[in-house]
This record gives structure tokens, C-alpha cells and sequence, in this order.
């Protein structure tokens, strides 16, 4: 079975965690999925033993799918997370050009419409809001009027197809920002089904490990196989440069 089909088998579950239940990572997702898997073949070889003092085998059933479906969910937001970033860049590096045109647009109509009162209030109706969604409507609304009175565009030397390029800019650019919008909340979802698949692992990690540690309890060096060698690498380096500078 695919990782991919392990989320989705496992996605109703993972969906019904509560989101105040969901349990933060101490450490990079990868690194975290790799000593599952470490762990699955530790706990597998020493079934027999961990059987001895009541461990289900299901325990260790759920292991592996669980393992598989964050390392899914993690590679779908890191993907997502990708190409966000991908988007804000477009948008980020043609926004400003988008703006000024915008600007200019409105300078020129100020101008070729300073002595018709009835649109220059259109005019100052299409102006008032600049944030970015409504920047964008501005450009089509700014292409209707100047289309619907060209004369006086015309009379200042304005070169009316700046009109059809204006439309087409509001298109491909509500088309940017949507996307980003949108990636905005795939990636927030993305986000919470990748911290709910840890949760639903996790659970299952450390019941497993407190049989591991229960029964190899009088074997150090095989009790280390029940415990987290990144946490217990941070723990060591944090003792190390302690050490370090009490000497100092």
C-alpha cells in the first residue's frame, strides 16, 4: 500500500483528532519519521518480550500506516508550502508595476474628466479603496469608464488601447491573488492535517516505547532503542556546552 493511500485510509481519523489535543513536534517532521521507523523494527524483533507484559499487537499494527501517512502529510505541505511561496513571488514582483498603472490611469481621467462633474464621481466612487482586492477591481472598473467616454481620453492624447491592456492586467492579476488567497487556506489546511497525523503517531510511539522501556529496563544499551537519539544528541550537546561554560 502507497503512502498516500495510508492518509487517505487514515484521514478520517486523523480529521477527528480535536485541535486542542494536537501535540507540537519537538523536532524536524523527517527526523521524527525516521525513528518511528527505526522503531517499528526494534519493537517488531522484540515482540515476544513486549508481548510478555500485555502489549497488543495491534499497537504495533498502527505503527507503520501511521508513520507513512505523516510522512504523506508532511511532503503535501512542504509541497504546498512550495508553492505558495512560488505565488507571493509573482505577486510580490508585479504588484508594484500593476499599482502605478493604476495611478496613472487615474491621473489621466482626473485630467481628461476635470470638467464633468457626473464622472469624475464615478471616478472618485472607483478610487477610494486601495487595498489589493479592490486595486484590482479599480483596473476593470477604470477600463469600463474610460471605454464608455473616450472622447475626452482621446482630446489629451491618451492612447485608448492602455484601456484593453488595463482590463487584461485586472484579469491575470485577480487570478494571482486568488491564488495566493486560496493557497493561503490549502496551506493552513495542510498544515493541520500534517500536525494531527503527528498526533495520531505519536500517541502510538510513545505507548510503545513506555513498554519498550518497561522490559528492557535492566538493559541499557537496548533501552536506548525505546528513547529518541535526536533528543537525547540535544540533550548531550546541551550538557556538553554547560559543562563548557562552567569551566570558563
Amino acid at each position: 500500500m502507497s503512502d498516500q493511500q495510508n492518509l487517505l485510509d487514515l484521514l478520517a481519523r486523523i480529521k477527528a483528532i480535536p485541535k486542542e489535543q494536537i501535540k507540537s513536534c519537538g523536532m524536524p517532521i523527517g527526523i521524527y519519521v525516521e525513528e518511528a521507523d527505526g522503531l517499528h523494527n526494534r519493537a517488531t524483533h522484540d515482540l515476544p518480550k513486549l508481548m510478555t507484559v500485555g502489549m497488543p499487537t495491534k499497537l504495533l499494527e498502527k505503527l507503520l500506516p501511521y508513520t507513512k501517512a505523516l510522512r504523506t502529510a508532511q511532503s503535501n505541505w512542504e509541497e504546498m508550502t512550495s508553492d505558495r511561496k512560488q505565488v507571493k513571488k509573482v505577486w510580490k514582483a508585479e504588484a508594484p508595476a500593476f499599482f502605478q498603472f493604476r495611478r496613472d490611469l487615474i491621473d489621466h481621467m482626473e485630467f481628461a474628466y476635470r470638467n464633468d462633474v457626473d464622472v469624475l464621481k464615478k471616478l472618485d466612487a472607483i478610487k477610494e479603496d486601495e487595498s489589493n482586492a479592490n486595486a484590482i477591481q479599480d483596473m476593470a472598473n477604470l477600463a469600463v469608464l474610460g471605454k464608455a467616454h473616450p472622447e475626452p481620453l482621446k482630446a489629451i492624447k491618451f492612447d485608448l488601447t492602455l484601456l484593453d491592456v488595463a482590463a487584461t492586467d485586472a484579469d491575470r492579476m485577480a487570478g494571482v491573488l486568488g491564488a495566493v488567497n486560496g493557497q493561503m487556506y490549502a496551506d493552513d489546511d495542510s498544515k493541520m492535517i500534517r500536525d494531527k497525523a503527528f498526533t495520531l503517531l505519536k500517541g502510538v510511539v510513545d505507548e510503545i516505547r513506555n513498554y519498550g522501556r518497561f522490559v528492557f529496563r535492566n538493559e541499557p544499551e537496548h533501552l536506548r532503542s525505546y528513547s529518541s537519539k535526536y533528543c537525547r544528541d540535544k540533550y548531550n550537546s546541551y550538557r556538553r556546552k554547560q559543562a563548557v561554560q562552567t569551566q570558563n
